[in-house]
């Protein structure tokens, strides 16, 4: 495999891609909105946290405003009220898609038509599979003293075979079902059959529920100071790894092996995917980091730097051209040091960065399947 032996950057913070700044101006609100309430922003930029200090409104007379630094892309959002279940929504309740900034608009006007806690609860229709289904009840994590719900995919085949492979994956919200979702679905239960129908390829799909509020707390073993987020990484990791996945390979038909067991995470998820599967190789064979959070903290390369592979370990990178300057430079960063950890040849590390690319759900729904080939090994026909 040809690496880029390029100058190392480092992190490059957001402020580095600053044009000017962009003032999001929000003229109307639905008539019901209390006047104590602050407004947020949520988007890929801060993991879809809809409670993101950062990104807080300030009330200016009749008007709330934010201003933010311009990126040379453009990027999703939406308004909240501190939480999804007081996100905008349509003026008769239902969901609206998500906001757009384009690059090169110095002003955006912003009307809100309603919120999603001002109508009555309206069940959205579920697009996930028969075969995924909730476990009966949540999972403690006992060193965060939480619980957390869990929603797994069984392959059409699971009552013929005895062990299968397992993959693992954060914000499950957004795994299966657009109901649940928080930023648009993957479509892993789609493409799961369709790898089984079209390739022989069958798995276990394991999809871990966030808590919205510790989201970015749980998503990094490292704290941000500046944003007031982080650190829970660790126990989190312990979870997952010591508690749930000896739970799953209990109670279902999986194969315990490593190599047959994957750890995948986009964003934030990306992030404390790259974190579990280096520090429990014994756990997790194969790990998918797509459009990972490296800015949180630089102390992502330190550890990387300090890490040896172990076995037969692989790593799959992903990234898109459209998300950022930073993204691509990190991930470039995180590619180098694998390489010097050992992931020095395409069996054990890939990166792919599609020109196209951008920092969202449809992206990664799109490049999961090869993901999965690559980290099992799965032959073209």
């Amino acid at each position: 495999m040809k690496v880029k032996f390029l100058l190392v950057m480092g992190l490059v913070h957001l402020a580095s891609l600053i044009n000017a700044q962009v003032v999001f101006i929000v003229d109307s609100l639905p008539a019901k909105t209390r006047t104590d309430d602050t407004i947020f922003m949520a988007s890929e930029f801060n993991g879809w946290n809809p409670h993101d200090t950062r990104m807080a409104f300030t009330r200016q007379g009749k008007h709330f405003v934010l201003e933010l630094p311009q990126v040379k892309d453009t990027f999703e959002y939406k308004l909240s009220r501190g939480s999804w279940q007081k996100v905008e929504v349509s003026s008769n309740g239902k969901d609206v898609r998500n906001r757009i900034c384009f690059p090169g608009i110095d002003t955006v006007r912003i009307t809100v038509q309603g919120w999603r806690d001002m109508f009555e609860v309206v069940q959205r229709k579920s697009t996930a599979s028969p075969n995924v289904r909730f476990l009966p009840s949540t999972l403690e994590m006992k060193k965060l003293n939480r619980r957390r719900a869990i929603r797994l995919y069984l392959p059409p085949n699971y009552n013929q075979r005895l062990q299968f492979p397992v993959i693992y994956m954060h914000d499950g919200q957004n795994v299966f079902d657009e109901a649940t979702s928080f930023a648009g679905e993957w479509r892993v239960d789609e493409i799961m059959d369709s790898l089984y129908s079209n390739r022989g390829f069958a798995a276990i799909v394991v999809a871990i529920y966030n808590d919205s509020k510790e989201r970015l707390n749980e998503y990094s073993p490292w704290r941000n100071d500046s944003l007031g987020f982080g650190g829970n990484g660790d126990d989190y990791a312990y979870f997952v790894a010591k508690e749930l996945k000896p739970f799953i390979d209990k109670n279902f038909r999986t194969n315990p092996d490593p190599k047959f067991n994957a750890i995948i995470g986009s964003s934030m998820g990306g992030l404390i995917s790259l974190y579990i599967g280096l520090k429990y190789p014994e756990a997790f064979g194969r790990v998918g980091v797509f459009s990972p959070s490296l800015w949180f903290s630089p102390k992502v390369f330190d550890y990387v730097s300090k890490y040896k592979r172990k076995g037969e370990h692989k790593v799959y990178l992903l990234a898109g051209g459209k998300e950022s300057e930073s993204m691509v430079n990190d991930i470039k960063t995180l590619e180098y040091h694998l390489y010097k950890a050992g992931y020095s040849d395409e069996d054990y590390l890939k990166l792919k960065i599609s020109p196209d690319g951008r920092h969202a759900e449809w992206f990664w729904s799109r490049e999961f399947p090869e993901a999965i080939e690559y980290l099992f090994d799965i032959k073209s026909e």
